[in-house]
């Protein structure tokens, strides 16, 4: 499960049935961080929150959330999603996480 980021009552739960990162409020799922995980990577594929909770930083919050956890599994994500990558390149404190920046 994902670090939770209580924020306004906002929560960060994996759904790997699902293959995704939800961001939860009060039961009710406003988006979504999309993911494909391999045995050594995690590849974020899209980030979607929903339209009438846009603006609100809830797509921060929740690839922050979703990163936070990654980390703690100890692989490093291949951000194919223009809004994770957008994210990442923003945070440079993330950028270990970058499978394109690791020695191969």
């Amino acid at each position: 499960m994902a670090s939770d980021d209580r924020t306004e009552g906002d929560s960060v739960v994996d759904a790997p049935e699902r293959s995704r990162y939800e961001i939860v409020r009060d039961g009710t799922v406003l988006g979504f961080a999309a993911y494909q995980k391999a045995k050594d990577l995690i590849v974020f594929t899209h980030t979607e929150i929903d339209p009438g909770h846009e603006g609100q930083g809830l797509g921060g919050r929740l690839v922050r959330a979703a990163l936070d956890d990654v980390r703690t599994q100890g692989l490093p994500v291949l951000p194919t999603c223009p809004f994770v990558q957008s994210w990442m390149a923003k945070h440079p404190d993330y950028a270990d996480l970058d499978y394109r920046r690791r020695p191969r």
